[in-house]
């Protein structure tokens, strides 16, 4: 193995966590949010890859610019270690296809689904329970525990 791939394995530090927070394709408060409370506790340990980015070329409201973005969203989750669910993304009537696409997702790659409380100090959308192992409040100290907790059930 040369010097190059050696370094590429040292360029995150050890224990560092692959997330995706779900985002209908937009930056909302919430995320943004959410994303400045991982950094803040987390510092350069965790890799988010729920960049809500695409290529502005892609025309999302055909079918090929849809099959494109589905693409991308499943090369997301597929990278994440767990799938952080903001319950203000069921809000948005146009952003509910993208979540139902992320779970799905979630379940198809078998990955830990974890809700988190409303911002705004509400519950938890009672439609999206089946689908989550757990629901947390909006702290990064407990989101992270419980990352751990599920990422781990099962190993031994």
């Amino acid at each position: 193995m040369g010097s190059g791939a050696s370094s590429l394995r040292n360029f995150f530090p050890k224990g560092t966590y692959d997330l995706f927070l779900t985002h209908g394709w937009r930056y909302t408060d919430s995320w943004q949010a959410l994303v400045a409370a991982l950094d803040e506790y987390l510092g350069g340990r965790w890799r988010n890859w729920s960049l809500p980015w695409y290529d502005t070329s892609i025309e999302s409201h055909t079918q090929a610019g849809g099959l494109q973005l589905e693409l991308l969203l499943r090369g997301q989750v597929s990278m994440a270690s767990a799938v952080i669910v903001l319950p203000e993304i069921n809000d948005r009537p146009e952003s509910r296809r993208w979540l139902a696409k992320e779970l799905d997702l979630a379940a198809h790659y078998e990955k830990p689904v974890i809700g988190v409380l409303a911002q705004d100090g509400g519950g938890f959308p009672e439609e999206l329970m089946p689908q989550v192992d757990d629901v947390v409040r909006r702290d990064p100290k407990i989101i992270i525990r419980a990352v751990d907790r599920l990422s781990n059930e099962g190993v031994d």
